[in-house]
């Protein structure tokens, strides 16, 4: 199991469009019917209101890289790069750190 990291630096005072971004293209939506997607989320920089962390659990290393491929990720980077103070291009990714052991809580 992995997880990714990926590091929004915004342009100024952009942080509620972007998040307003990814609720209308429903990006993380889509990442988490990507096989092998477990969850992601977005959170806030607390001592940074122009940077947003976003995060995701996946099975492995090949499925976040089927993510990466996929075609509506990858014509979606002219969307967000209108709020992102460095533009991403459709091979961007984030940092990946592999889980050594892990516990989770059944939900339901």
């Amino acid at each position: 199991m992995i997880r990714t990291f990926l590091h929004l630096d915004l342009k100024p005072g952009r942080r509620d469009d972007v998040i307003e971004w990814y609720k209308e293209t429903g990006a993380l939506e889509r990442a988490v019917r990507e096989a092998g997607c477990l969850s992601t989320e977005i959170y806030p920089d607390p001592e940074n209101d122009d940077r947003l962390l976003v995060t995701a659990l996946w099975n492995s290393a090949a499925d976040y890289d089927g993510w990466v491929s996929n075609p509506w990720r990858q014509s979606s980077t002219d969307g967000i790069n209108e709020f992102l103070a460095e533009g991403f291009t459709s091979e961007s990714k984030g940092s990946i750190v592999e889980s050594l052991h892990h516990a989770s809580a059944q939900v339901g």
